[in-house]
């Protein structure tokens, strides 16, 4: 990256505000300062506004040019608690971030967002125990818990919207179920172990059978239609369907890991 590519990037950069953002900030330490419970609704608005935000992130260039072109090298500043841990600090406009730091001459600023610097935090020789949004002045810290909080709700939130399918283990199937499952299984040499679990997306219901099998796609497509003919079409219920899926797709794998299958091949 050119001096000049770098300069125009910075100019672009601390141009960023981030008003919403800055505003729920401003309450939340109010309510921690009055040490009185922020309302809910502060809570989200603060999550959606940081999801949307454009942080700006001081940090120090160690070397012009990156693994690509137009890329650079650099080291984010941080900040370290009385712990003897480490945050990033980012800021959500320039005038913020000049309350903070003495001589801003001398540091460059790039734009982040939550990802970016979820991204970062999740490598695995990162030493930084998370990120503190405008220090010294509304001081919002994001740690382990807050991010955890950040993203149940936002996996609560692409659920609602059906944006997400869950899937999860169902206990107390009965035998009527799984009886006639396990027999039609028992009769083949190419089904390894079984699952069965559910499968929720915002108000519909389907009851999931995961099957190892061994066999190519065609044969695993002849014998979903075999089992579903021979099986499911007579304990198939209404309110939550059975469905089939490949033990060998991804989603299957992170789905049953570490889950206990209710059929194995003896």
């Amino acid at each position: 990256m050119t001096q000049e590519q770098l300069n125009a990037i910075q100019e672009q950069t601390k141009k960023i505000t981030n008003p919403k953002l800055l505003e729920v900030m401003r309450t939340l330490k109010k309510c921690a300062e009055e040490k009185t419970n922020p309302e809910p609704q502060y809570q989200v608005d603060y999550i959606d506004n940081l999801m949307e935000a454009r942080l700006l992130a001081p940090v120090t260039v160690t070397d012009m040019s990156g693994e690509n072109e137009n890329q650079m090298k650099v080291q984010f500043s941080h900040l370290t608690n009385p712990q003897n841990e480490k945050y990033f600090m980012v800021f959500t406009d320039m005038e913020t971030m000049q309350k903070n730091i003495n001589d801003i001459s001398k540091i460059c600023v790039i734009a982040v967002t939550y990802k970016d610097l979820s991204a970062m935090l999740s490598q695995p020789k990162c030493a930084m125990k998370g990120f503190v949004i405008n220090p010294f002045t509304e001081n919002i810290i994001c740690g382990p818990k807050q991010a955890e909080v950040i993203a149940n709700y936002i996996r609560q939130k692409k659920f609602n919207s059906g944006e997400l399918t869950v899937i999860n283990e169902v206990t107390g199937v009965p035998d009527t179920v799984t009886k006639p499952i396990t027999s039609y299984f028992d009769s083949r040499k190419d089904i390894k172990k079984a699952y069965i679990m559910n499968m929720r997306k915002v108000n519909q219901l389907n009851r999931l059978i995961i099957v190892d099998f061994e066999g190519e796609d065609d044969k695993f497509n002849d014998f979903t239609k075999d089992f579903t003919e021979k099986v499911l079409k007579d304990i198939n219920d209404e309110k939550a369907p059975f469905m089939i899926m490949n033990f060998n797709q991804p989603a299957a794998k992170q789905a049953t890991k570490e889950k206990v299958p209710f059929y194995v091949k003896v």
